[in-house]
Parts: C-alpha cells; structure tokens; sequence
C-alpha cells in the first residue's frame, strides 16, 4: 500500500502519520490494504480550478475524487484507487455551523472522497445516496476517536 500525501495549503494543520495511519485503517477494512492513492489537500482557489476543469463547475467544493480503476481490477496488477483532492478553507467554513472541528471534518471529507473512489455515486439516486451517507458514517466512526 503507497498513500501519496500533498499539502499545498497553510490554513489547516496536517499530520500526515495520522492520515495515513486512519487511511490505513480504512482500506482494511474495506478489504483494500494492499491498495495505492494520493491525497491532496489545498484551498479554495486550487479546487475550483480543479473543478471547473473536469466537471465544468465554476466553484469551490469540499472534496473531489478522481477514480483510476474502471470495472473489476486486474489479476496481479497493483490496485491504484485514484486521487483525493480535499479544501482545507471549505473545511474551516463549513465545520462551525455543523458542530464539528476541521479534523473531524477533514476526515469526513476523507471518507466521503474514498467512498468516491471504489464506486459510491450519492449522485445517482436517493438509494444510492442513502447507501453511501450510511458507509461514510460507519467508516467515519471508525477512524474519529481521537481527533
């Protein structure tokens, strides 16, 4: 398992062993341990670069993800999810009113993104969206104690 961390911004403190180790904690438990990703987190501006680029829309968001497998992975080959882009300034707005800190945020924001990259699409439908808001939650649980 390779877990890229990039930090390009300076409004949230990151700490990438905590990252990994709770990124770590995911992917088992989502029977991915020996797969590969990169997470990225930046600000505003960046992500709605990032945004209007690949999905043509022209604001900032709390999280992107960039799946690189498409259908069943490959006897062998090594399992390389994709990209997690994260804004750590939509994280320092949006956390207050909603009652949690930025780690605690930031970590939802994770999970959210993971869940992104093996499949989930809340987009789709309400059941879909019911299905992916239900693993964000039990995965989030997982890996907020002590943050």
């Amino acid at each position: 398992m390779a877990i890229y961390l990039s930090n390009r911004q300076k409004a949230l403190p990151i700490k990438s062993a905590n990252i990994r180790r709770r990124l770590a904690r995911l992917l088992k438990e989502l029977g991915l341990s020996e797969a590969d990703l990169s997470v990225t987190v930046t600000g505003d501006e960046s992500i709605r670069d990032i945004n209007r680029q690949y999905r043509g829309v022209d604001k900032a968001t709390n999280v992107l993800a960039f799946a690189m497998e498409e259908g069943e992975p490959l006897p062998g080959a090594p399992r390389v999810l994709g990209d997690i882009v994260i804004s750590a300034e939509t994280i320092q707005r949006e956390a207050p009113p909603l009652g949690y800190t930025d780690g605690e945020m930031f970590y939802f924001y994770l999970v959210h993104g993971l869940l992104h990259l093996i499949g989930y699409d809340h987009e789709k439908s309400p059941g879909e969206a019911a299905r992916q808001e239900a693993e964000t939650e039990r995965l989030w649980g997982l890996i907020n104690h002590g943050l």
